[in-house]
């Protein structure tokens, strides 16, 4: 099978190189070396699931959900076993938190198939065991199992890459302004508001060599819609990640009324395999005492890298790479 940056891994026929992607250090065995922590409040949680247990530049290591209950649990193990990975390490915050799988998930797979599990570790045991300078993590949800590691003081990770955030007027330039959040220098963060606490000490955490948000100025340029959706379909059968995603999506689909999906998670997934895809800013994010919103601005001494813009060419290029 060819593996990531070999010529027959192919995205659109365009070649990726590790001197573009600046990611040697992830790198097993050709892949990049991956941990996604995730939620399942929106589909877009589980489309980015099918697209990184099965890229073929990604070698997604373990899983972390938030909050982590048993239906998400039983839910996420049947994935896995489609997968041939039902032996992946799957970590929760909260087994005992109200049921957290949407209503969409049940249309996907027969819910007969779905059986309710407890079987699971400890969403900070497992960041714990798997994250390493040479590891990605990628988080789709509230940043609670990343905070809890961090209060053991042990936590070490190469790189995280967070879907949330929020870049202004002060950051973003203004040919690259979206009219939904254009006059804004601050915006709630639905992630990053799911727990505060978490997100202060990710900001602050020193162990974490590379922090990159994937904001809302820039997420919500990005959909997936009837078009993307015919190409999709064009070369789904060249993975079994592109077939679920194209099958989940035409699912999603089946409702007249809707013309396509803001696809965050997927684009920070994608954005963590190529951050080439983004341009990108060096920022201080913080959280404003008195709007309690998010902002970036400029200083001396930056935090974080926030996305202002993005290639939507080089993006489709990694959502729909196949191995040939």
């Amino acid at each position: 099978m060819a593996t990531a940056f070999d010529s027959k891994v192919v995205n659109n026929n365009n070649r990726w190189t590790m001197k573009t992607l600046n990611s040697e250090r992830f790198l097993c065995n050709g892949r990049l070396q991956m941990i996604f922590d995730m939620e399942t409040g929106d589909m877009d949680d589980f489309a980015t699931l099918l697209l990184l247990l099965g890229h073929p530049m990604v070698n997604l290591k373990a899983i972390t959900v938030v909050p982590g209950t048993p239906d998400q649990i039983g839910f996420i193990r049947h994935v896995l076993s489609l997968f041939g990975r039902a032996d992946m390490p799957l970590g929760v915050f909260n087994m005992n938190a109200k049921p957290a799988l949407s209503r969409f998930h049940y249309k996907v797979y027969d819910p007969a198939l779905i059986q309710e599990s407890r079987v699971a570790l400890d969403g900070a045991d497992v960041l714990l065991a798997h994250c390493d300078e040479n590891t990605i993590l990628v988080c789709g949800g509230p940043l609670s199992n990343v905070g809890k590691a961090i209060k053991t003081g042990q936590f070490k990770v190469g790189r995280l890459v967070v879907q949330g955030g929020f870049a202004g007027d002060n950051i973003v330039p203004e040919k690259k302004r979206i009219n939904r959040f254009r006059g804004l220098i601050t915006a709630p963060a639905f992630n990053l508001d799911g727990d505060i606490e978490s997100t202060m000490a990710v900001l602050r955490c020193t162990s974490i060599d590379e922090k990159f948000f994937v904001s809302k100025n820039v997420c919500h340029k990005v959909h997936y819609t009837r078009d993307t959706h015919k190409d999709l379909g064009s070369i789904k059968n060249k993975s079994l990640s592109l077939k679920e995603i194209h099958r989940v999506m035409g699912i999603y689909l089946q409702r007249s009324d809707i013309y396509g999906k803001i696809f965050h998670d997927p684009f920070a997934a994608c954005c963590a395999i190529d951050p080439t895809i983004g341009e990108w800013r060096d920022v201080e994010l913080y959280r404003d005492e008195n709007t309690n919103e998010w902002g970036s601005r400029i200083v001396a001494q930056p935090n974080i890298k926030i996305i202002v813009d993005y290639n939507r060419t080089k993006f489709l290029d990694t959502l729909f790479a196949y191995a040939e």
